[in-house]
Formats: structure tokens, C-alpha cells, sequence
């Protein structure tokens, strides 16, 4: 798939993901690609005294330009869908960009009045702004979350908010709201970087980097004598997009025909031997076996919030390495054929292996970095994170913006 169609899908899937959160805080009733009759809608939203069926769009900018011609087609399409809906249902449009003026916004709404003034509408951004005309949808109407920038650059270097390290305190922030058995990762309160660095086990001046960024960039209140995020579901959204980067991946095939029961046999013994005081002959002195976890949906399995079936393993290994591949009874192919596994080279070790959990003696990713993984995955990797998120994420997702 060419990247700018995946950016553009993935930008759309997100806005949805944060148009539906919108309507769950607000005690609607939320319903994911609803299909009614022979027409697929976005989203279908229902209380107790509406009920309405979302087309969606979004918008790469937040021009009027941009914005209003995606309103229309949205428009038309809830129109032309509308005639297989039962007459209780009503269509709504929406359309979403990264931010939207005050001032595109009412020509927007201005042009729906105008031109289709029986359709409801709706505009959001990532900066909170939500705009809704239509029965029962004013009171989802919000102003947009004002969040201060920096004044000043940060001398040197800018840290990435989402590099590996960063990635890993990121984890022990967010590891208080999850279960100890989704994420390793220590529980306390962090008065200040100093404490993160010794409970992340990471240079003072990496969490203090850390700390700096999450809150020049409105991530951080630390007015209550404690690290606290803030904004949380944005954030999780940046780092989701982050996500998209590339991964180098090599398709595997068991060296003698086997299956995934053998492979993970194979996976609790390496893990067993790198664990081991007593280094292997065949290792070079000082050179320790490669980390490795499960990944993606076998790890998702491994959690017991699988949704996904019938794909083959992923594993991540911290590095290519032959001999560990053959510990592990695998071979790279390259005839073409059908992976029996995939193996992942992660650039955010630390992030992946300190976080990894361990289930019936297998090492596992922990929960935030699955839903992270597959998110964008072809193989219904938008519902399997959908999956992760309302069964174990919700106490993230449903923190206070």
C-alpha cells in the first residue's frame, strides 16, 4: 500500500477513533462500520432518544477549501445511504481535520444550512473542537482546548518525544493504569525526573529530556507535587501515528515442518538457556543470546484478548542472529514461499523488552506495545486494536483530556 494512502487511511481511522470517544463520554452508545441493509456506515450512535448513522471524512487541513467540498461529498453520501435506513435512523455527517478555525467552521455550517439544512452535521479536530447541528448533538459541542507552546527552543538537540527510552519511561508513566500481568514495568509516583530515571533505570538527563518535552508540548501537569499526564487519548494518538514508522521484518520457515506449539516449546527453552549463567560453546565470549518476545496477534493471544486468528507468529528479536534462529528450529526464506513466521527488528529495543511480560513461560509484548503494532496491520489489525482498547485500555483512553 503507497504511504500516502496509508497515511490517509490511518489519519481517518483516527479521527474516528477520537469522534467515537467523543459520543461514549456522552453516554451514546457506539457502534463501529455498522452495516444496515446493503449500505456500511462509519459509525452508528444511538441514547435513548436518537439514533444516527455517521459518514466520515477527513481532511488533511483544516482550510475551507479542503474542509467544505469533504463536507459535501459526505454530505450526499449520507443522503444517497439514507434510503435503506430505518426511519428512526438519521444520517450524519462529519468531517475532521487537524484544526479547524472559528472562523471555517461557521462557513462550514453556514454551507450545510444552506445547501442540505436537513442533514446533521458535525466538524472536529485534534485541538477539541467539536461542532454538531442536529437533534440531540448540541450538547457534544466543545471550544477547543487551548495548550500552551514553548516560548523558547530547548538548547541542543530537540529529543524525540517518542524515541526508544522515551518510549519506555512513557510506558512507567502509563503503567499505574493497567495490570502488572499486561505490563512490566515499576507502580510509583514520580515526584520529578530524577525519580522516573531511578525507577526507569535510565540517565537523569534522558528523564529529565523527557520530562521537559512532555511538558512543553502540554502533556505533563506536574502542579500537583507529582508527574501526571494529561491529555492522555491525544498523546496515545501521537504515539500510535509514530507507530507507522517502517520495520524491518524477515519472513521465516521452520527448518523441520512444524508448528506455532513447537515453535513457542522452542521459545520457553532459549528463553531458559539466555537466562542461564553458563554461556552456550557455540556463543562467542561476552556476546549474550538476542531478547525476543511474541508480537502482534500472538501476542495478543498470549494476553487473552486475541481477536484475530489464522496469522502466522510475529516475533521480535533485538537483532538478527543466525544461531538464535536456529535454536528455534527457523531458517530466512527466500524462495517466496509463505512465512511460517515473521521476525521483527525493533529500533525501540529497550521500549519492547524491558515492558515484555511473561505467560506460561513465554516472553511476551506488553499490551500497550500490541495495540501500538497492529493498529495498522492489513489482516484486521484495526479491530484487534479496537479489541485491546475497550478491554484493557479504556482506563488510558478515558482519562481526563
Amino acid at each position: 500500500m503507497p504511504s500516502a494512502v496509508r497515511q490517509s487511511s490511518f489519519r481517518e481511522a483516527e479521527f474516528e477513533r477520537l469522534l467515537a470517544d467523543a459520543f461514549r463520554k456522552a453516554a451514546w452508545k457506539v457502534t463501529v462500520q455498522h452495516r444496515d441493509h446493503d449500505q456500511r456506515f462509519d459509525l452508528f450512535v444511538a441514547n435513548r432518544k436518537h439514533r444516527y448513522a455517521v459518514e466520515f471524512k477527513a481532511a488533511s487541513e483544516g482550510r475551507g477549501d479542503r474542509l467544505i467540498p469533504l463536507l459535501a461529498q459526505a454530505i450526499l453520501e449520507a443522503q444517497a445511504k439514507a434510503c435503506s435506513l430505518n426511519r428512526s435512523v438519521v444520517p450524519l455527517a462529519v468531517v475532521g481535520a487537524p484544526r479547524i478555525s472559528e472562523s471555517v467552521a461557521e462557513e462550514a455550517m453556514s454551507f450545510a444550512s444552506q445547501y442540505a439544512p436537513d442533514i446533521a452535521i458535525g466538524l472536529i479536530d485534534l485541538e477539541g473542537l467539536r461542532v454538531f447541528k442536529g437533534s440531540g448533538l448540541e450538547l457534544l459541542n466543545a471550544r477547543r482546548v487551548f495548550v500552551a507552546r514553548r516560548l523558547m527552543p530547548i538548547q541542543g538537540s530537540p529529543a524525540h518525544l517518542f524515541s526508544d527510552l522515551n518510549q519506555w519511561m512513557l510506558k512507567v508513566l502509563l503503567a499505574p493504569r493497567l495490570p502488572e500481568k499486561f505490563l512490566s514495568a515499576p507502580r510509583k509516583e514520580y515526584r520529578n525526573a530524577s525519580q522516573l530515571a531511578g525507577a526507569a533505570q535510565v540517565s537523569v538527563m534522558s528523564a529529565f529530556r523527557f520530562v521537559r518535552q512532555l511538558e512543553v508540548e502540554g502533556f505533563l501537569d506536574s502542579s500537583r507535587g507529582s508527574l501526571e499526564l494529561v491529555r492522555v487519548p491525544e498523546l496515545m494518538r501521537r504515539w500510535q501515528a509514530v507507530s507507522l514508522r517502517p520495520v524491518r521484518e524477515l519472513s521465516m520457515r521452520f527448518i523441520v515442518r512444524g508448528d506455532s506449539d513447537q515453535l513457542y516449546q522452542s521459545l520457553r527453552s532459549y528463553v531458559s538457556e539466555s537466562q542461564s549463567a553458563v554461556p552456550s560453546r557455540s556463543r562467542q565470549p561476552g556476546r549474550p543470546l538476542p531478547r525476543v518476545c511474541l508480537a502482534l496477534f500472538a501476542a495478543a493471544d498470549a494476553l487473552g484478548t486475541g481477536f484475530v486468528h489464522g496469522i502466522a507468529p510475529y516475533i521480535y528479536f533485538e537483532r538478527p542472529d543466525n544461531e538464535a534462529f536456529r535454536r528455534l528450529g527457523l531458517q530466512i526464506s527466500d524462495n517466496g514461499a509463505p512465512a511460517d513466521v515473521y521476525v521483527r527488528i525493533p529500533s525501540a529495543h529497550e521500549a519492547i523488552f524491558r515492558a515484555a511480560v511473561e505467560r506460561d513461560g513465554l516472553p511476551v509484548c506488553d499490551i500497550l506495545q500490541v495495540w501500538l503494532d497492529v493498529s495498522s496491520h492489513p489482516a484486521r489489525g484495526s479491530a484487534q486494536a479496537e479489541e485491546i482498547r475497550r478491554r484493557v485500555l479504556a482506563p488510558i483512553f478515558e482519562a481526563q483530556e
